[in-house]
């Protein structure tokens, strides 16, 4: 979004790309949302479609991924899983520099709020069933049928090591990270390689990306991470979604071996204390979520 723009000036703008692009949503009710995301200005059109409208340039990155990987994906997720139908993927223009995209109302409530409620019995079992379902999915998709190149890529995905190089961040409003809560988790990590056959990688299944519809996992949001990698990467899940019962569930339907499964806690670790540290002193809701996956990966360390 522009800077210097205020409520009414945002509208304005949201209204000019869609009666550029798509007329008849021009006129519906426009309502900003307040998501647990990052990267976007979200909109609700009406009460059919979604407008997104990236932040920066990574963002307008994941944007396009998602414009090419959801029509891809779709026939290969399960049945049950709602996803993004693409719309309307609008060029960078005078109004607004950079890639956006419209696409139809995904119904549901994000993970958020429920996950860090704490989820009965029941319901872990479902989510951590429902949760291998997707990854499995996600590892089936056939790479060999794209060439190398048309793969998609991204920052996650790789080695262990890689990812720790971020723990060395300084922000001026954080300051830095302090990795000694996780060193435990990591050191054992790095003891021990996992598989790493590559495969088709969500990237960054946490609760803001999940949607449940009464209570029940229905929905899967956002292709930004979308990458290929080691599979270790999409069980960061199990740590930032499920308590100890999801876990087991979701284990014994993957049936992980053990180094996938150290790498998948080393990961989820410090993915979680990362989203604690940054966003923690900017009040955002991210914050509370990547506390709790510290915390889950924690209770498992024994």
């Amino acid at each position: 979004m522009p800077q210097g723009l205020d409520a009414d000036g945002r509208t304005a703008l949201v209204r000019r790309l869609l009666s550029g692009a798509l007329p008849g949503a021009a006129d519906q009710p426009l309502r900003r949302l307040t998501t647990s995301g990052t990267e976007h200005d979200v909109w609700r059109i009406g009460a059919d479609l979604v407008l997104r409208l990236p932040r920066d340039a990574d963002a307008e990155t994941g944007l396009r991924k998602e414009s090419a990987w959801w029509p891809l994906l779709r026939p290969h997720l399960p049945e049950w899983l709602a996803v993004p139908e693409i719309v309307h993927a609008g060029e960078p223009s005078e109004d607004f520099p950079r890639t956006w995209l419209v696409s139809r109302w995904v119904p549901g409530t994000d993970a958020a709020a429920a996950v860090l409620a704490g989820a009965d019995h029941e319901s872990e079992v479902a989510w951590g069933a429902a949760l291998s379902e997707i990854v499995t999915a996600l590892r089936g998709f056939e790479l060999g049928t794209l060439a190398p190149a048309e793969w998609p890529a991204g920052g996650r995905g790789g080695h262990l090591r890689d990812r720790l190089a971020d723990l060395a961040t300084t922000d001026p409003v954080a300051g830095r990270p302090d990795p000694a809560p996780i060193r435990g988790l990591i050191d054992r990590a790095l003891a021990v390689t996992p598989p790493a056959e590559r495969v088709l990688l969500h990237g960054d299944l946490i609760p803001g990306n999940l949607l449940l519809t009464r209570g029940r996992l229905s929905g899967l949001i956002d292709l930004g991470t979308l990458t290929t990698g080691f599979p270790a990467w999409d069980l960061t899940c199990a740590w930032w979604v499920l308590g100890a019962t999801g876990r087991r569930r979701l284990r014994d339907r993957l049936d992980v071996d053990d180094a996938s499964w150290v790498w998948g806690r080393a990961l989820a670790a410090t993915q979680g204390l990362l989203a604690d540290w940054f966003y923690a002193p900017r009040g955002h809701a991210l914050a509370p979520l990547g506390a709790r996956a510290v915390r889950e990966c924690l209770s498992d360390l024994g």
